[in-house]
């Protein structure tokens, strides 16, 4: 599962490849910088950062919502290509359900902080957003927020360009007009405010874009919102261009207070702690069903020797309990044996009262054999003798 953002590409993969592999892997998805500069995390610590990641913990505006309808969305889009495994389904489930408990239970996401809603705030200082004309340049996960803040803030005219040419679908599925290739630098010489959140390796405005922009536009300076981590605005930008970026949206975020974070951390850790209990409990399920099945084998087993008509008298069921009760016995008694003769008659106990719940007090051993091992090879030093020659000759 692929979750991509202006501001995060993350590789969600279950797989036992080695970290060579799945970097050289990572690479093949066009994502060289990815596989070079990326961190890698496994296990334990990949669950842990998908559970913040989806809580706001990692954002840039702690607690924002808007990464976790990304990542819904992402996990949508990979089980409609067919590409996620059930635990990874899972994982990002319970990690959106978590984000969800942080969303209700503390006031992190309480004032709607995120990072577009506080970029925008900044533009509004200066550029009135009431009936204002916006281009949003990219078509991602942030052009879909921006989209949704601008609605709200009262901007009357939304148009959207796409390098790749997909503004048209996104146009029709946002409601706001398309704008074509030919016609970018005239819409971005009456626009109001640009927002840029293409987010990929060359600029969504180049600096010679942004010079024919400014050109017909008498004076008049345009302020663009740049929501990409990179930076979609060619710098040295020319005169005019007005540049928030992601280092002034960080400076004005306001600051989550300790007591919400805290409330969010512990939230955060109760999930993935509820999902470590039910993954070893489905783990440990097939362990459960083959112990079923060896002890309904015993009891068929039995029930086969007992006449196939008419009662059964008590001798025969009570012989017939007891040659259960000793089928049953077996394998445990061996497995005591086994590990008296290995010193691990202490570690077998434990498992006596984890399995079956029996607790028996015994002495301590006379003899430590948790270090000897096999007995039989063992020489003495002195005499060359192994415990072998000791033995009684029959």
């Amino acid at each position: 599962m692929v979750l991509s953002t202006c501001n995060r590409v993350a590789v969600v993969m279950e797989t036992d490849l080695s970290d060579e592999q799945l970097r050289a892997l990572v690479a093949e998805l066009d994502a060289p910088t990815l596989a070079a500069d990326g961190k890698l995390l496994r296990d334990d610590e990949a669950v842990w950062r998908l559970f913040r990641v989806a809580s706001g913990l990692e954002s840039m505006v702690t607690g924002e919502r808007e990464i976790a309808g990304q990542l819904k969305r992402a996990l949508s889009e990979a089980r409609k290509e067919s590409t996620v495994s059930y635990l990874i389904g899972h994982v990002v489930e319970e990690a959106l359900k978590t984000s969800r408990k942080v969303a209700t239970h503390t006031g992190l996401a309480s004032q709607g902080r995120t990072v577009v809603a506080v970029g925008l705030d900044l533009v509004s200082r200066t550029t009135p957003l009431e009936g204002a004309r916006v281009v949003v340049l990219g078509t991602g996960s942030y052009a879909g927020a921006s989209c949704a803040q601008l609605v709200n803030r009262g901007v009357s005219q939304i148009a959207v360009a796409s390098a790749r040419g997909r503004a048209e679908d996104f146009a029709e599925s946002h409601e706001v007009a398309a704008i074509a290739p030919d016609d970018l630098i005239d819409e971005l010489a009456t626009a109001d405010l640009v927002v840029a959140c293409r987010g990929r390796k060359t600029a969504a405005l180049d600096r010679a874009t942004a010079t024919q922009v400014m050109a017909q536009r008498d004076g008049r300076p345009l302020p663009v919102l740049d929501l990409a981590v990179g930076g979609d605005v060619e710098l040295p930008a020319p005169e005019g261009i007005e540049v928030i970026n992601l280092v002034d949206i960080s400076a004005a975020v306001p600051d989550s207070t300790e007591k919400d974070r805290r409330a969010a951390e512990k939230i955060v850790a109760d999930g993935v702690h509820g999902l470590a209990l039910d993954l070893e409990r489905r783990r440990m399920a097939p362990a459960v069903v083959a112990l079923r099945d060896v002890l309904t084998d015993l009891v068929e087993a039995e029930v086969a020797k007992l006449p196939a008509e008419g009662e059964v008298s008590v001798e025969d069921a009570t012989r017939s309990l007891r040659r259960l009760a000793a089928s049953i016995a077996h394998i445990p008694s061996a497995r005591a044996r086994i590990a008296s003769e290995q010193g691990l008659g202490d570690r077998w106990l434990n498992s006596l009262t984890d399995v079956l719940g029996i607790d028996v007090d015994l002495p301590a051993p006379i003899i430590d054999l948790s270090d000897t091992g096999s007995q039989d090879d063992l020489k003495c030093p002195v005499t060359g003798l192994t415990v072998r020659d000791l033995a009684p000759k029959s």
